[in-house]
């Protein structure tokens, strides 16, 4: 009963809340600039890629980041931005189905993976069943603000057990950042996130990725995108080469992207 109270009360928050921020230009600045909008897991490599792009090109990179559903939200009705960066290709998709989409470029790879506490104290199994089992915390991502949330649906939902999960689950939380918060507060036993989250300096002893077989788990793309209502789409179509480039690759490969 207390797990149902409580996912009543997250999935509330999560209706009336968007958990999205942004690395705004510096003030003053007269320099040309671009707006890229993108998922919370990527935030890293694409900081370090931007910081980049602003030495070549002499321009400013803003970046506004938070659960992909969100940001594809705030893309459809602000109708400004140079790009696009979600946690999975499904929403360049769409975006694209409304023709807002103009140049895509594929930049590395997402893919979902189980993680538990350090040294798995509870001997939770790599089974995807483990997620409705009562014995263990579990937190999910809401399939309708995160690129995480979705692709836990589509994989619980391909074996039938998306419904028991959430029974099950201890409460929802909008993106890949609130699992990570899940896991370091000791919430949760048990989450599905990407697993390049695995890699980031502050979650490395916090949590523990569990092996599981290749064939449920499949890598999905990660595409970047420029946006038909770009104020600057030659300095967005050189970001969308920077990101791309050998170089590009090599930075979102140190952050697990590639792997």
């Amino acid at each position: 009963m207390l797990k149902q109270i409580l996912l009543i009360i997250l999935c509330f928050f999560l209706l009336v809340a968007c958990d999205m921020q942004e690395y705004p230009a510096p003030p003053g600045s007269d320099r040309k600039e671009i707006l890229i909008y993108s998922g919370m897991t990527m935030i890293k490599p694409l900081l370090e890629v931007s910081k980049l792009f602003e030495q070549q090109e002499n321009c400013v990179v803003k970046i506004t980041y938070g659960g992909s559903g969100h940001i594809m939200r705030s893309v459809q009705i602000n109708k400004i931005g140079d790009l696009f960066f979600p946690g999975n290709k499904l929403y360049i998709d769409e975006l694209a189905e409304q023709e807002m989409i103009e140049e895509t470029a594929l930049v590395g790879y997402n893919q979902a993976a189980l993680f538990v506490q350090p040294g798995n104290p509870k001997q939770i199994t790599p089974d995807l069943h483990n997620l409705t089992d009562a014995r263990f915390n579990v937190v999910i991502g809401s399939e309708t603000s995160g690129a995480i949330g979705r692709e836990t649906k589509r994989i619980l939902d391909n074996f039938g057990i998306y419904q028991q999960v959430i029974d099950n689950a201890l409460y929802l939380t909008t993106d890949s950042k609130g699992l990570n918060r899940a896991m370091r507060s000791h919430d949760a036993d048990l989450v599905m996130n990407w697993k390049a989250v695995g890699y980031f300096p502050e979650n490395k002893g916090k949590m523990e990725i569990l092996p599981h077989p290749e064939e449920p788990l499949h890598r999905r793309p990660l595409v970047i995108g420029t946006l038909r209502y770009s104020q600057n789409p030659k300095l967005a179509g050189k970001f969308l080469r920077l990101i791309s480039s050998e170089t590009g690759q090599q930075i979102f490969q140190k952050f697990g992207f590639l792997d």
